[in-house]
């Protein structure tokens, strides 16, 4: 099959999550036998990448923006002629409530393409500042109304958010729930040994956040409980990985500073190598993620992969992510008391760690991406036979 994936950033502009999930997805179709071609932007915070090129057999289109004004506030210049002159069996699109899966569910089915339309969040779902609650809900389901009646499949990462997206559209009938997961070299055994050198934390318990530096993220909550995590293991280190957004950083390293924690707290920024970003996980004893929100987390899925035990908040998809007390543990959203107290429980109890770790890899297993692209290329047949 010819297929086109359409999402707003592609490497090298790998912000999270779907992202890395385009290009996971991407590489394992190539591998299976497919021709994949993405669309993207051309430019990220003041970054130009090339017009086109391969990238692990994946041909990268990325094309100039005509209106760049936010992150959901895109028009892309060439999408609509591009995929309509692509002759492409399938058009797969990300995030309905960009401009960009409008015009690529729409392009699709006016060439005679398959469409599909894969759903991260239900954005009006995401915790947020007052003002901005009755704006995101009337944008959200403007949007679905555009973007959804024009896909013949249309993908959720978890079952928990098809309940308020059918709320916004009617999706009945094309609803599939398709989960995140790993590469299947994520299961290998990575050195740990090496990341803990490089950053002097060789015998001291590491506790590691990987995501975006956002709110929406909670690496503020994470940093709240130093202080207390610090009195029963005053050698802990905590790593944050991820990339800054909005100058949050320097918020966070500020409150370090006074919470006087700074000496073991670290901001490496994003991680970008495959090896390196396994091998953080497999040197830490703990991965926390005590996000606001999130419709599937990569990174659990990863940190499960290298036996970590997880703590990470009862929100969104988490909960069919990790169970709580078998994989780890699920803390009430703003709760840093118990954020804290799981986090000692687990520091507190190899065996425990052990286990719980142990319970994730093998859960995650059945989540990789080899598994995951032969069950897309059936929904791709499902809907190339119907168009």
């Amino acid at each position: 099959m010819k297929i086109a994936q359409v999402n707003v950033y592609f490497q090298p502009f790998m912000l999270g999550g779907a992202e890395w999930y385009v290009y996971n997805m991407s590489s394992e179709l190539v591998k299976l036998g497919h021709e994949v071609h993405v669309f993207t932007a051309n430019r990220y915070n003041g970054s130009t990448a090339p017009q086109s090129e391969s990238i692990d057999g994946i041909s990268v289109h990325r094309l100039p923006l005509k209106i760049d004004l936010t992150y959901r506030a895109k028009v892309w210049d060439g999408l609509r002629e591009g995929l309509e002159e692509g002759s492409f069996d399938v058009v797969h699109s990300y995030d309905y409530a960009q401009p960009h899966s409008v015009t690529a569910m729409r392009a699709g089915r006016q060439s005679g393409s398959g469409t599909v339309l894969t759903i991260f969040d239900v954005h009006s779902m995401i915790p947020r500042v007052w003002y901005k609650r009755l704006p995101m809900r009337v944008m959200d389901g403007y949007m679905a109304r555009r973007s959804l009646p024009s896909a013949d499949r249309v993908l959720f990462r978890s079952p928990n958010l098809i309940e308020p997206m059918s709320k916004l559209t009617d999706c009945a009938g094309k609803a599939i729930v398709t989960p995140s997961g790993i590469r299947d070299d994520c299961l290998s055994n990575f050195e740990g040994g090496a990341f803990r050198s490089k950053y002097d934390i060789d015998g001291a318990p590491m506790l590691l956040f990987l995501g975006r530096l956002n709110p929406q993220k909670g690496p503020q909550d994470l940093l709240e409980v130093v202080p207390s995590v610090l009195k029963e293991f005053p050698t802990a280190t905590f790593i944050f990985v991820g990339p800054d957004q909005s100058g949050y950083r320097s918020h966070l390293e500020s409150r370090a500073a006074e919470l006087g924690v700074s000496p073991n707290v670290r901001f490496l920024g994003p991680i970008l190598d495959f090896q390196d970003k396994m091998s953080a996980y497999a040197a830490s004893d703990v991965f926390v993620l005590p996000t606001a929100y999130e419709g599937t987390s990569q990174a659990i899925f990863e940190a499960m992969s290298q036996s970590r035990p997880i703590i990470a908040n009862r929100v969104g998809g988490v909960p069919y992510q990790i169970t709580d007390g078998v994989e780890g543990y699920l803390v009430e959203k703003g709760d840093l008391a118990e954020l804290s107290s799981r986090i000692r429980d687990v520091l507190r109890d190899k065996n425990l760690a052990a286990e719980m770790g142990r319970r994730g890899r093998e859960r995650v297993s059945s989540n990789r991406y080899s598994s995951l692209a032969a069950t897309m290329c059936s929904i791709y047949e499902e809907v190339r036979r119907a168009n």
